[in-house]
């Protein structure tokens, strides 16, 4: 066996040891250049990695659940939105970028080819001053005429009428 620092012949019992922060099997002059030694036989436990607190997301309240769920978005909330955009003489540009999205998603909400997510819903009634949102007529079941959040293969198909005859 080899010093890990030096290069040279291990006589004897090698020196486990913790050098500049990397653990090393050494002779008995390199092993004072350490006084931290460590076992290989037993293992060590991993570090796991620090999270900053804003990092994580913060757990959803019941009351947010149920708050989205009985709110839709009111018909022709594309015009809404490019109305309210073009009085406040704001482009598709610089309304992106005061909302801190991209060009193309205001584009698409405009045209009404996205179901915005909540966060975005609420940065576009900050911004503009409007309310795309109404509550949800109340059904038998609780599913949203136009559901938040991105759009699903679901959502762009047509269910064929089991009572319909072709």
């Amino acid at each position: 066996m080899r010093c890990e620092v030096c290069g040279r012949e291990i006589n004897g019992n090698p020196y486990y040891r913790v050098i500049e922060g990397g653990r090393l099997t050494v002779c008995g002059q390199c092993s004072q250049f350490s006084t931290q030694a460590w076992d290989p036989a037993r293992p060590q436990a991993r570090k796991s990695p620090t999270r900053r607190r804003s990092a994580q997301p913060s757990p959803r309240r019941r009351s947010d659940i149920d708050a989205a769920e009985s709110l839709e978005l009111v018909e022709g909330y594309g015009m809404l939105i490019k109305k309210a955009r073009q009085r406040r003489s704001l482009s598709v540009e610089d309304f992106s970028k005061k909302i801190r999205e991209k060009e193309s998603v205001v584009k698409k909400l405009e045209k009404e080819n996205m179901n915005p997510p909540m966060n975005l819903v609420r940065k576009i009634q900050n911004a503009l001053g409007i309310s795309i949102l109404e509550e949800a007529a109340k059904s038998s079941g609780s599913v949203l005429s136009r559901p938040m959040g991105p759009r699903t293969l679901g959502d762009m198909i047509k269910i064929k009428d089991a009572t319909k005859k072709e």
